[in-house]
């Protein structure tokens, strides 16, 4: 039986004017210091299912790690980005209170801090539980992985992956939207029409999130007064709240963006060769 889920929920923190500000400035030194082409880099990225269950409920099928693989895949293919899993390293970890963690909890601290995969410098943590309260998911953000290593990766409602009972947000694309925030990221929809919004430059800013399958044809929706004459809301961003069958696109802007992110705070994620390509690309030395 499908279950309705009403309104994408995204529960990755928000960060303050202060820490926005701070991140901007950060980010125009290290390209200012740096010759940065995004399109000369790729990576390939492990990921680590760590499924929280309670009994039978959260069990994830082998199926639906390879489905939910290919959806990312999809998804980054145009950003360079590779997504693999070994499904001899899946981990099943039965226990019910941690199956409902809350976003931020001392559940969820005790459940990363006990289960964490892989050292998150290289791969990619990634929780199925069941939170409750509407919510799809969360993840932290690239910066904050040196103050707190033990939080990194992200966690995912069990029945959002591809196949599960969460429609309209059962494809997958739940992942792929927190997997951006863990790239570094923000909403599209970021500080509404507040400058600088989410710091990229060709995502349109708008007032707030769109849902559902809004219509697609040249309409302003909720796109701010200062947008660029011709703009179009970005309704099919992965970045957004809309349906999963109506995201399919991160623009050059924001594959920039993550690129940057990683050259940042998640160099250690490259392998030898990568690492190699990556100070060619980035004109300098990546640290681990």
């Amino acid at each position: 039986m499908t279950e309705q889920v009403n309104g994408r929920r995204c529960a990755t923190q928000d960060m303050s004017t202060g820490d926005l500000a701070r991140m901007a400035e950060i980010e125009r030194s290290f390209r200012a210091e740096s010759r940065f082409e995004s399109s000369m880099m790729e990576l390939t990225i492990r990921v680590y299912f760590i499924h929280i269950t309670d009994g039978a409920a959260g069990q994830i099928s082998q199926a639906q790690r390879e489905d939910q693989i290919a959806a990312l895949n999809a998804a980054y293919q145009g950003a360079g980005i590779t997504f693999e899993y070994d499904e001899n390293e899946v981990a099943v970890v039965d226990n019910p209170d941690w199956y409902r963690m809350g976003h931020g909890s001392i559940r969820e601290r005790q459940c990363k801090s006990q289960n964490q995969a892989i050292d998150p410098t290289r791969g990619l943590n990634f929780y199925t539980a069941a939170p409750g309260g509407g919510l799809l998911g969360w993840a932290t953000f690239p910066h904050m992985m040196e103050g707190d290593p033990d939080m990194d990766g992200v966690v995912i409602l069990d029945t959002s992956l591809p196949g599960g009972s969460g429609a309209p947000y059962n494809l997958g694309i739940t992942a792929v939207h927190e997997v951006g925030h863990w790239l570094g990221l923000y909403h599209t929809f970021q500080g509404g029409c507040i400058p600088p919004g989410d710091e990229v430059a060709d995502t349109p800013a708008h007032a707030g999130p769109n849902y559902g399958k809004p219509a697609d044809d040249k309409q302003p929706h909720n796109l701010c007064p200062t947008a660029a004459a011709g703009s179009d809301c970005p309704i099919h961003n992965y970045m957004n709240y809309v349906d999963d069958d109506w995201m399919n696109e991160f623009t050059e802007g924001q594959i920039d963006r993550i690129w940057t992110q990683i050259g940042m705070f998640r160099s250690g994620l490259l392998s030898v060769d990568e690492r190699r390509d990556a100070e060619s690309a980035f004109g300098m030395a990546v640290s681990w």
